[in-house]
């Protein structure tokens, strides 16, 4: 399988001098501690986020919401978009049009009803479909993937589904979302189409109300 290694430019506001270690909170300078450590706080807080959501809209405020949560004990840039370009064999959106991309992903989804009344058949490739576009998107310096991966839940849920990302291996989760990046969605959508499935209409409905997505019903 091809490799794919992240490119950056380097910039002072986000790394310590002449180092590619980004300044986080803990003050850890050291490339592959700095690396434990934000694992372990962003498994904790990204578990917190399934299990307690977040409330939002699905658009790019609630995907901002999304990475401040999960890494604000460790950078303090957590949810802000980043300010600078990066490319991973292929170059993502550039920084100065995030917003103007990410409205169009978002007014589109919108425009689906947040997946809500897509055929079940038709989930897979629609996960993959905007799973690929906010992976092209890329709009934080640092941990897209995770965040990306909780908002993806989220609008499964919505949609009356669940996901376990845990039975992907990242290699697998890396090469799909590269050649989704060409448009070629079809070995996303086979991943998802191993690792969706339904949940009940009680629990669909409890999310869409967590959400603000559906109303509670109101008693007789």
């Amino acid at each position: 399988m091809k490799k794919y290694y992240y490119e950056y430019e380097r910039v002072s506001a986000y790394c310590y001098p002449d180092s590619w270690v980004l300044r986080n909170r803990l003050n850890i300078q050291e490339a592959d501690a700095l690396n434990f450590a934000e694992r372990e706080i962003t498994s904790a807080r990204m578990q917190e986020a399934l299990e307690f959501p977040l409330r939002g809209r699905f658009d790019l405020k609630h995907l901002q919401k999304l990475h401040e949560f999960i890494f604000r004990e460790v950078y303090a840039w957590a949810g802000e978009l980043r300010t600078i370009n990066i490319a991973k064999g292929n170059q993502f959106c550039n920084y100065e049009y995030l917003e103007q991309y990410a409205a169009g992903i978002f007014d589109e989804l919108k425009a689906e009803k947040y997946l809500a009344k897509v055929p079940s058949a038709q989930i897979p490739a629609r996960l993959a479909y905007y799973l690929g576009e906010i992976n092209v998107l890329h709009p934080f310096r640092e941990g897209n993937g995770r965040a990306q991966r909780v908002f993806i839940a989220y609008l499964a849920q919505a949609a009356g589904y669940s996901i376990t990302f845990e039975d992907v291996p990242a290699d697998e989760m890396i090469e799909a979302s590269a050649l989704a990046f060409a448009k070629d969605y079809a070995p996303m959508k086979q991943m998802f189409e191993r690792i969706v499935s339904p949940i009940s209409a009680e629990e669909q409905r409890a999310f869409r109300i967590k959400m603000g997505l559906s109303r509670p019903r109101k008693r007789a």
